[in-house]
């Protein structure tokens, strides 16, 4: 086997983010002569998986797609770092991408140290993995962000609000919906995704609660709208004046579409560090307390110097991602 593909986050196409970051790497890899490339998904647990585990070990290079598993120490993270110790350890290439890095224990980055190649998502992840492990650690924007949009020219009108991964205010983000007339639009098909890796009745079961919820949810929020895909997600936000949302990767298309938003904290840095690392407004970041109509009631319109820093980011980053790709790549040889 050649190239290995691990932690595929686009689940049964169940998250839109993850579609466009997944592609990226897909389209990026095949465009170099590596096309219809296997993967494991999202959340394998390979160790206690002979299949998945002879995948691992027949891989000439791995390519870990980071995104957002490698933060606070969380148990799936390290399933990835050490699957990329075994295939080192086995005479293989690996490359770490796309990653989130925060607040990790030190000895992951004694694993990643060793890794071939490692590109880290955003400044911060990458000072602190650097800080950790010793080494030059190249960064480059979510790779949701990779592939450009063309923009159609139109009036906006209107607010989207969006999800988050955060039940709470998830549950507060559709309330604000419904009270200010909003349309509400998650950045995934459905309100709920049931895993690939829950299998037999009790997937049947929770299927059945999903559509029991969904069904529950759509009566009380009936200006929920739930989309088919990413260029769904994308036409909706380019007909908007703003989105509101709890996601990363909501953030991340709405810079793409052009679309103003103000984001809700999420689980980690992740939205504070692309901000940060664009130069756009903090204050784009509000708390959940702030969920209510006096926040439609300001000009979250782009400033002429974010609307520049988003086109110069969004060039270098592409710029510097088929470099990246290019290098991964290489280690074939």
């Amino acid at each position: 086997m050649g190239i290995l593909l691990m932690n595929d986050t686009d689940e049964e196409s169940s998250h839109f983010g993850c579609m466009r970051v997944m592609r990226s790497i897909r389209e990026a890899l095949g465009q170099r002569g590596y096309g219809s490339l296997p993967s494991l998904l999202v959340g394998t647990d390979w160790k206690n998986n002979a299949h998945e585990k002879a995948k691992i070990d027949a891989a000439q290079v791995l390519v870990i797609n980071g995104e957002g598993t490698l933060h606070h120490g969380k148990r799936k993270g390290l399933w990835l770092l050490e699957a990329g110790e075994r295939v080192r350890k086995n005479g293989g290439k690996v490359a770490l991408i796309n990653a989130l890095w925060q607040q990790n224990p030190k000895e992951w980055a004694g694993l990643a140290s060793r890794f071939d190649l490692i590109y880290c998502r955003d400044s911060r992840s990458a000072s602190e993995l650097s800080n950790q492990s010793g080494i030059d650690v190249a960064w480059l924007g979510d790779l949701s962000m990779f592939q450009s949009l063309n923009i159609p020219s139109q009036n906006r009108k209107g607010v989207t609000v969006s999800c988050s991964v955060n039940r709470d205010v998830e549950k507060r983000l559709a309330n604000f919906a419904t009270s200010t007339g909003s349309s509400y639009v998650p950045v995934t098909p459905q309100l709920k995704h049931v895993s690939v890796h829950t299998r037999g009745l009790k997937r049947t079961l929770r299927k059945a609660y999903v559509r029991y919820i969904e069904k529950r949810f759509l009566a009380k929020h009936p200006g929920t709208r739930l989309l088919k895909n990413d260029i769904d997600y994308l036409n909706e936000l380019c007909q908007r004046e703003l989105l509101v949302t709890g996601r990363f990767h909501a953030v991340c298309m709405a810079i793409l579409a052009g679309t103003p938003f103000v984001a809700i904290k999420s689980n980690s840095w992740k939205i504070e560090a692309l901000l940060a690392d664009i130069g756009l407004n903090p204050d784009r970041i509000q708390s959940e307390d702030a969920l209510n109509a006096n926040l439609l009631g300001k000009d979250w319109s782009f400033t002429e110097r974010e609307l520049a820093a988003i086109d110069a980011s969004l060039q270098l980053w592409r710029a510097d991602g088929e470099i990246m790709f290019d290098r991964i790549a290489d280690l074939t040889n």
